[in-house]
């Protein structure tokens, strides 16, 4: 398991909103307020895609010395059932590949686009040609490339399930946006963190959100254990309060998974004199 956090731009997407952050004050909050080395871009975030911009954004990660661990890349899903929409999609995820290979990007994320619960046979197969295609793209600048199980039918387990076994890709992997199976038949608690586990080790990235970070202890033990090696990516939904919601978050997943990137050994009890000052305390 790398040692690697990241925190999704997207997880200021109010302050953008407002125009308090932008791409380049990004890196400053990433690299001095929160010490990462790692970027994970929201593609909302980049104002163009023109080769000039981008170079200037690669300089700037450069010179805050990060990485980047993902392009997260709305507006450019595979599958699409208005024609101009598929065209306008189409062109967005080239415009998106040739940013992930100017920026370095380790990983891509473009999702399925299928709107409703399901999917048919027709409908994975020509989505699995398409991801084949992005993904062999993508290799040769050495990036995993995937959905995110996002919204409509990628939330359904048995349609991510029919896809890994029809894109054929080596580098064909997943964004696992933990415990977002919402259009799984049937779908409780407990059945969406199995099913976070049982996607772990196809994960090439990660968003854990505020309330997987409450539940810290009881869920991330179980995906390191299961084979997740990619960065642990932080993306807040709040859009309030954003920067202290990610400073949570982030201490939340370091104060659990740090321990078991480095096997730290169990503390054990207090010693005798902190035992006694706790229980002053606590009365």
């Amino acid at each position: 398991m790398k040692n690697r956090f990241s925190v999704a731009s997207y997880s200021f997407h109010g302050l953008y909103a407002v125009g308090a952050i932008n791409i380049f004050h990004y890196f400053e909050t990433v690299r001095y307020r929160y010490h990462l080395n790692t970027a994970d871009i929201w593609n909302g975030m980049l104002e163009r895609y023109d080769e000039d911009y981008l170079r200037l954004v690669k300089q700037q990660m450069d010179e805050h010395e990060l990485a980047l661990v993902n392009l997260c890349c709305d507006g450019a899903h595979v599958w699409n059932d208005d024609e101009k929409e598929r065209e306008l999609c189409s062109r967005r995820a080239e415009d998106c590949l040739r940013a992930a290979e100017i920026l370095g990007a380790e990983t891509v994320r473009i999702d399925l686009g299928l709107a409703g619960s399901d999917a048919t046979d027709e409908q994975i197969e020509h989505c699995a040609k398409i991801y084949d295609a992005y993904c062999q793209r993508a290799a040769q600048f050495g990036a995993k490339l995937g959905p995110e199980n996002h919204w409509g039918a990628s939330t359904n387990v048995a349609v991510m399930r029919k896809l890994f076994e029809a894109v054929k890709a080596p580098n064909f992997s997943l964004l696992l946006h933990l415990g977002n199976w919402h259009k799984t038949p049937d779908i409780t608690f407990e059945k969406s963190c199995e099913y976070d586990v049982e996607f772990a080790a196809r994960a090439m990235h990660m968003h854990m959100h505020y309330e997987a970070c409450l539940n810290a202890e009881n869920q991330f033990p179980a995906l390191a254990k299961a084979g997740y090696t990619g960065c642990w990516g932080i993306e807040s939904h709040k859009s309030v309060n954003e920067y202290n919601n990610v400073a949570f978050q982030l201490a939340q997943a370091k104060r659990v998974l740090v321990p078991l990137i480095y096997k730290a050994k169990p503390q054990g009890e207090p010693s005798p004199e902190v035992a006694t000052l706790i229980e002053k305390l606590s009365k």
